[in-house]
């Protein structure tokens, strides 16, 4: 005797391709975990080089120098540090921008499957703190895709123009 299991097996094969689908999300999550977490090791590689160079800020601080050493009234040796300063300072912010969103992706990756009304609330609380530091350290003026969408938007304005009036030929009156 034949048993009629088409809406079972509908129901199944939605079941399996919503599986298929957050198991593939799931599986790029870890991708890009892998790759910040690269990017951060490179990141963390280059300031534990420059702290134990003799570039060290605090050597250069410190005046391994004698003042005076360079000359009296010399600015670019003052520029120079005060570059090497700015350079280690962002280095320092990018390291822990780059920790922060690593430790992110590693919770999406571990709540993929759940949902964000499946992890618990000390996880969720974390995860608003990420967010909001952030937030905070975002500077719009650095970001690339605000300066290519508002490139694209020149274009497009350029592109469309405003039309210019013709006066009329027909010799008609108002």
């Amino acid at each position: 005797m034949a048993e009629d299991n088409g809406p079972m097996l509908l129901g199944g094969n939605v079941s399996a391709s919503v599986a298929d689908a957050i198991m593939s999300q799931a599986q790029a999550l870890q991708v890009e975990y892998e790759s910040m977490t690269g990017y951060k090791k490179l990141v963390d590689a280059l300031l534990k080089k420059l702290d134990g160079s003799d570039a060290d800020e605090k050597k250069l601080a410190d005046g391994t120098l004698p003042a005076g050493t360079l000359g009296t009234g010399f600015a670019e040796a003052d520029t120079l540090f005060k570059a090497y300063s700015t350079v280690h300072s962002e280095l320092q912010k990018l390291s822990q921008g780059l920790a922060s969103q690593i430790e992110a992706l590693g919770i999406a990756v571990l709540t993929a499957g759940k949902g964000y009304a499946g992890v618990d609330e000390d996880t969720q609380a974390r995860m608003r703190a990420i967010i909001r530091q952030s937030k905070q350290d975002y500077v719009r003026d650095r970001d690339p895709q605000v300066r290519e969408d508002e490139q694209a938007r020149q274009k497009a304005a350029a592109q469309q123009g405003t039309p210019t009036p013709t006066p009329s030929k027909s010799g008609g009156s108002y």
